[in-house]
């Protein structure tokens, strides 16, 4: 834990306290680790062939998966969108393919269906940016290491690592998406309820992933101030959420609150 000091809140008595989860290693760092764990913790050459999963050409996710494989000697296959990338369209690929991971890029139109190859029926399914019951479970841990706070401020992709940190505490916990898909949340909590979970979708900023020159210097200037580097796809977008909210007066005076680092490689 580490506390982040600015006048923007100290000026309200307001403490924000940062959860340095990006820490845990230099590759599978935060929730990347934590979502896959207990997948990890529970395979079995004996019942499967390797671990299989999908994702982008950027995907957090995957780039751990493809280390985790190479650490452990267990055979990975990753489900890449976008049938006109190649091995070396990117630094990610080309590292996960030196990594061992076999990829296969389809298109986006067939991407979406999630159809595993025939070759691959043995290994473990993992779903897109590890989502499951496994990975929701995994976020116990995290909340156990956390001290007693007002709020929690967490990203939201997949919503994994917001809905299983909300399941494991009474706090509030304010998930702010990083893209347009409120409506698959809305349903992953159909399965996993957690009434404390509020989602807040106003800092998506047009679209995933998109960049964007206020976001970029929020970024840079945090960086400057705190020295905690943030990416502008995840982690840049909730900080600059949790800022805004201060600012706007949403968060009480003398509120103690946690932001999640969620670390990630961009």
């Amino acid at each position: 834990m580490e506390e982040i000091f600015d006048e923007c809140w100290n000026s309200k008595g307001i403490q924000v306290f940062v959860k340095r989860d990006d820490l845990i290693h230099p590759i599978i760092s935060g929730n990347k680790w934590r979502k896959l764990k207990n997948y990890i913790q529970t395979f079995s050459l004996n019942e499967h062939s390797g671990i299989l999963s999908f994702g982008g050409a950027y995907s957090n996710h995957l780039f751990a998966l493809a280390f985790v494989g190479h650490s452990l000697r267990i055979p990975t296959v990753g489900i890449v969108r976008g049938e006109e990338l190649i091995i070396t369209s990117n630094p990610y690929l080309n590292q996960m393919n030196d990594w061992g991971m076999r990829l296969h890029f389809v298109a986006r139109s067939l991407y979406r269906d999630k159809e595993i190859p025939s070759e691959y029926e043995n290994y473990l399914c993992i779903p897109e940016g590890g989502y499951g019951s496994q990975a929701i479970d995994g976020m116990d841990n995290l909340v156990h290491e956390l001290p007693s706070c007002d709020a929690i401020y967490c990203a939201i992709g997949t919503g994994a690592t917001a809905i299983g940190i909300a399941r494991a505490t009474s706090v509030l916990v304010t998930g702010i998406l990083t893209l347009n898909n409120r409506a698959e949340i809305e349903d992953h909590l159909k399965d996993f309820p957690a009434a404390n979970l509020k989602l807040d979708d106003k800092y998506i900023f047009g679209k995933y992933a998109k960049s964007n020159a206020d976001l970029e210097t929020f970024c840079r200037d945090f960086y400057e101030k705190h020295q905690i580097a943030i990416e502008p796809i995840y982690t840049g977008r909730m900080f600059y959420a949790l800022v805004d909210h201060i600012k706007n007066g949403h968060i009480a005076p003398d509120s103690k609150l946690v932001a999640i680092h969620t670390g990630g490689i961009k």
